[in-house]
């Protein structure tokens, strides 16, 4: 059972009112309590999470869990998107590159070109590929033409130099890797996490580009919690997504 909390203070303790609403007893705000909007028991959401971390197919969760299709996507959509976040939270890698200072340069690149003459700008995004010795994090960069990308690579010095650098860093661009940092072995993270990466994405054959954030975060997730059993998984998946509910006013029966 998830309880209510305050959304004004966070608060957990209530009065409740002949209208059935609830009264906070530290904040005195008076709120309508929201019901969990899917209307599923605890049990359904663990069997859900349980088939979704299998991999199994949107049909099979379909038969074996009795759910209607509308409410297994939306849960799955902010399973995903809650994954992304517990990557983005849990990732330590000592990050020297954020998307703004990519952006800087890159006007550095361009600022001696003629607006006019300003090369158009490819559809198909970069996902940059962060990496340490534990965890890999991969995002959806600023789009950047081929033409830029060989000059942004042939000058390397761009990038600024710390000693204390522990990571890897690779762009992807129409399915090529390019490596900018030198791995110190043979094999490193990076690389197993992009073998891996690679084959997910193949196997979905094609994702709708608002979408591809949110499955990089679900690919990072499972990579980097490999080592752990299902119910470990289950375990922490679920919690993420009770703790969800409980900050959105929920209540999971």
């Amino acid at each position: 059972m998830v309880e209510f909390i305050c959304p004004k203070c966070g608060q957990k303790e209530f009065w409740k009112t002949g209208d059935n609403r609830l009264k906070c007893k530290k904040c005195r705000y008076l709120f309508t309590p929201k019901e969990n909007p899917f209307r599923i028991s605890e049990k359904t959401l663990k069997e859900i999470v349980s088939e979704f971390l299998l991999e199994h197919s949107t049909n099979i969760i379909l038969e074996r869990v009795k759910i209607s299709k509308y409410k297994l996507l939306k849960i799955l959509s902010i399973l995903r998107i809650l994954m992304t976040k517990d990557v983005v939270e849990s990732f330590e890698g000592k990050i020297k590159i954020d998307e703004d200072y990519f952006k800087k340069e890159i006007e550095k690149i361009l600022k001696n070109k003629k607006p006019e003459k300003l090369p158009q700008k490819n559809k198909k995004e970069f996902i940059g590929i962060f990496c340490d010795e534990k965890k890999c994090y991969a995002k959806i960069l600023p789009e950047i033409t081929r033409k830029d990308l060989k000059f942004f690579l042939k000058n390397k010095v761009l990038f600024p130099k710390s000693e204390n650098w522990q990571g890897q860093i690779a762009l992807v661009w129409r399915d090529s890797i390019y490596r900018l940092t030198k791995p110190k072995q043979k094999v490193d993270n990076l690389s197993v996490f992009w073998g891996y990466l690679k084959m997910k994405l193949s196997e979905k054959g094609g994702i709708r580009k608002e979408k591809l954030p949110f499955y990089l975060g679900e690919y990072c997730w499972r990579f980097n919690n490999r080592k752990k059993s299902l119910k470990e998984k289950e375990k922490n998946l679920l919690d993420i997504l009770l703790k969800y509910f409980q900050c959105q006013n929920f209540q999971v029966k």
